[in-house]
């Protein structure tokens, strides 16, 4: 019964946590470490070349996501693509903590799809061996069909010390079935761009992202959950 009640009030939090979020027009917005970041003033940055600034100012924070487009989609950060990215920095209080989705190394958190070999002779197993990369322990679940092509992988541990890029081969079966690392579980995270009209632009993200500065008064990692921005105008670069 406790248990119960408990899930109950984690799912009426998680609830409570979405519905917070209210737009005037425009917003950007979201849950830095389950506290609401809301911007003052927002806006998008086109540059010259196509790429793309979200800039959310509070007071005494601001919230930045670069892609290299405005196009309608989902783009991932902490990956070896360092013109997809999201920074946060504040200055409460006088000290200054600045974090980004930069490379880093750790626990992996996703496998990029699709995967770049699907090799032979696989079955279906859990907590299938892996080698290669800069780390150890990253444990996979092998999905293979009839043939032994391996036609899905998933975590099944995962691992430490791990780089974004890292090609990994899955051992058993033929030992040729290898995928990339996409990012790890200090910088990842994604933005989905659900609008643009030319005017104005909306999606959703969501991100861990390392401090920058090593400061010791903050944490290592901030996180930021249920983000969104909607219409933020797109205007030309200062």
């Amino acid at each position: 019964m406790k248990k119960l009640i408990a899930f109950v009030l984690l799912g009426v939090l998680a609830s409570s946590c979405q519905e917070d979020i209210q737009f005037n027009d425009p917003g950007f917005q979201g849950y830095r470490d389950d506290i609401l970041f809301r911007g003052i003033d927002n806006r998008a940055y086109l540059t010259s070349g196509g790429s793309l600034n979200l800039e959310g100012l509070a007071q005494d924070e601001q919230l930045n996501i670069t892609l290299p487009n405005a196009t309608v989609g989902t783009y991932y950060f902490g990956t070896t693509n360092q013109s997809i990215k999201a920074a946060y920095s504040s200055t409460f209080n006088g000290i200054e903590l600045d974090y980004a989705t930069n490379l880093t190394v750790g626990p992996v958190a996703t496998i990029q799809k699709p995967i770049l070999s699907q090799g032979s002779g696989y079955t279906t197993q859990s907590g299938v061996l892996t080698s290669g990369g800069t780390g150890v322990g990253l444990l996979v679940r092998v999905t293979a069909d009839a043939s032994g092509l391996v036609t899905d992988l998933k975590l099944s541990s995962p691992g430490n010390n791990y780089a974004p890029g890292d090609i990994i081969t899955v051992m058993a079966g033929d030992e040729n079935c290898t995928f990339r690392i996409q990012n790890v579980e200090n910088s990842n995270g994604e933005v989905t761009i659900t609008s643009n009209d030319g005017n104005t632009i909306s999606g959703t993200f969501k991100f861990n992202a390392i401090s920058t500065n090593q400061n010791p008064l903050g944490n290592p990692v901030v996180n930021f959950q249920f983000g969104e921005f909607y219409k933020v105008p797109i205007v030309p670069q200062p």
